[in-house]
């Protein structure tokens, strides 16, 4: 069987044209979009301060420049999962710092507590959690640890917007917090990030991070909105095979680099993105139908395992993460994809494997086999509103089927 024209998206949230039309009408004749913008999660999340920004990644590294200001330089060290998106040690190196790698469990892609613990709060400024996949990190205990060291907690909610862990949102737990909007998540303008924070001294700095940052040019503006059309036109299965054909976009391709702007976020985006956000209930629920639909089909066994969920997380699902024993992870990944379902095995590799680290790491953050072991077990499976349950029974039997081999 082929399916080579309907290809199931690997992430993503439908836009539709009427949605893009409304939202370049609402930027057309109001000038307060962002303000707007801001006031709604500001209220929803329950914090006193937020500041967009251009990008999730400008976020994190902007987050970091503040907290570096308030320690006056004195700690130089951050905290981050040895397996994550490439985007997160970028972010650290940009803003002048080091990165000391803590590894993860597989099981739950959390740190593992035992070495968390082991930091040292003369040298770490932050520790960055990452809740990947939009499954939350257990941010009491991290929230605890960083507190018993005096060292800054990060609640980098860029893949987890909707989620939350003991009744509190996902983005809330740190001294900062973070979401991104770029066109893989659960809330989409395309690009753009948000800072939020409780600390009225962490706000200060962050506003002095960001005042001076430059607005978005007239070029970069007319490419958000043209990426947004593309975007709106072709996420939908029955189009996404032909961009999904073309090798030269590299899409879902994750790259190491450090060469991206800081910037002010694009008000023209911000009418997109209030309007989705409006919606995050919906979105939220839908993922985690999809997400509880795998839970009961999915071939559960030996060479197939399920991420746990922390005791208390009501995951955002941004992806719906398993673990295929290595043997036959490429296998099931192919015929997923001869199948037109977009299921990806994520990030390259561990963080410690990303070459552009290797002389910028310590010697014991090579030793990280849970995040190694991750890197070649991980397969994500799509969970956005265009995912039928059709395609997830067609997802379950290809999966057998390959794993039966």
């Amino acid at each position: 069987m082929t399916t080579r024209f309907r290809f199931v998206p690997p992430a993503g949230t439908p836009v539709s044209l009427s949605d893009v039309a409304s939202s370049i009408g609402t930027a057309l004749v109001r000038r307060d979009t962002v303000e707007g913008f801001t006031a709604d999660l500001c209220e929803r999340v329950g914090v006193r301060h937020c500041e967009f920004v251009s990008t999730g990644r400008a976020a994190l590294t902007l987050a970091l420049l503040a907290l570096k200001e308030l320690d006056g330089g004195k700690r130089n060290e951050v905290v981050i999962p040895s397996y994550t998106c490439f985007s997160v040690p970028s972010s650290v190196v940009k803003a002048g710092l080091r990165v000391r790698l803590v590894d993860i469990d597989p099981a739950t892609l959390d740190f593992v507590p035992s070495s968390l613990n082991q930091i040292d709060g003369k040298r770490v400024l932050a520790v960055v959690a990452t809740n990947l996949y939009g499954m939350p990190n257990d941010m009491a205990a991290i929230a605890q640890i960083t507190k018993d060291r005096g060292v800054y907690l990060i609640d980098d909610a860029a893949q987890c917007l909707g989620g939350s862990i003991g009744g509190r949102p996902s983005g809330t737990w740190g001294d900062v917090g973070l979401y991104s909007f770029d066109k893989g998540k659960n809330v989409t303008s395309i690009d753009g990030g948000v800072l939020l924070t409780d600390s009225t001294q962490v706000a200060g700095a962050i506003k002095r991070q960001v005042q001076d940052l430059r607005r978005s040019t007239v070029g970069e503006s007319v490419s958000h909105l043209v990426k947004l059309l593309v975007y709106a036109a072709f996420l939908h299965p029955r189009r996404y095979w032909l961009p999904n054909s073309l090798p030269f976009l590299g899409l879902g391709m994750t790259a190491y680099r450090t060469d991206y702007p800081l910037a002010q976020y694009d008000r023209w985006m911000a009418p997109l993105g209030r309007r989705l956000f409006a919606r995050l209930d919906v979105v939220a629920a839908q993922r985690r139908a999809a997400a509880e639909r795998y839970q009961s089909v999915l071939p559960w066994g030996s060479k197939l395992r399920a991420v746990d969920s922390r005791l208390g997380a009501v995951p955002a699902y941004l992806r719906y993460p398993v673990l295929v024993d290595a043997d036959y992870r490429q296998k099931v990944l192919m015929a997923l994809q001869r199948h037109g379902i977009g299921a990806t095995t994520s990030y390259p590799g561990a963080i410690n494997d990303i070459p552009e680290l290797q002389n910028l790491l310590q010697i014991e953050d090579r030793i990280a086999p849970g995040g190694q072991d991750l890197a070649r077990r991980i397969l994500t499976l799509p969970t956005h509103g265009y995912v039928t349950d059709k395609d997830q029974s067609r997802i379950a039997v290809v999966m057998a089927d390959a794993l039966a081999g």
